[in-house]
């Protein structure tokens, strides 16, 4: 029965985006999402602002969070704000991915002061200012 149930999850990845996408769960604390690895649990890295954001990815290794993936410190980064959009389907991989708002690498309108957040309850983009305090998520490969 969780063979099957674990099936029927994969292939219905595989159809939401006109079969172009595709996610699974690799087992090892990750979640590969159209050729992206993302960190499961995508509360464990916390919340701060843009700036810690940016850099409390790049610290997250094997044994944290999880992780049994041999990774290494500087494998991971913050998401642009196109991955977040992409992963936002797929949210019921993570745990506890719904209804917050996550931080993304990505400027808002090209300033200095604000950057783009994406919301995993609608799938809705933010601009905010990079001082205010949200969820930090971290995803590697791509980019």
């Amino acid at each position: 029965m969780k063979k099957l149930a674990l099936s029927m999850m994969l292939f219905l990845c595989v159809l939401a985006v006109a079969g172009a996408a595709w996610c699974g769960d690799n087992g090892d604390g990750t979640v590969t999402v159209n050729g992206r690895v993302w960190l499961k649990d995508a509360w464990c890295l916390g919340w701060g602002n843009w700036g810690f954001a940016m850099l409390r990815p790049k610290s997250l290794a094997h044994g944290q969070c999880g992780l049994t993936d041999n990774s290494k410190p500087g494998d991971w980064r913050l998401p642009t704000v196109d991955e977040l959009k992409a992963v936002y389907p797929y949210k019921g991989q993570f745990r506890p991915a719904r209804g917050t708002l996550h931080w993304s690498s990505s400027a808002y309108r090209g300033g200095t002061t604000d950057a783009w957040l994406v919301s995993m309850r609608d799938g809705s983009v933010h601009g905010q200012e990079k001082k205010e305090i949200h969820y930090i998520w971290a995803v590697r490969g791509g980019q």
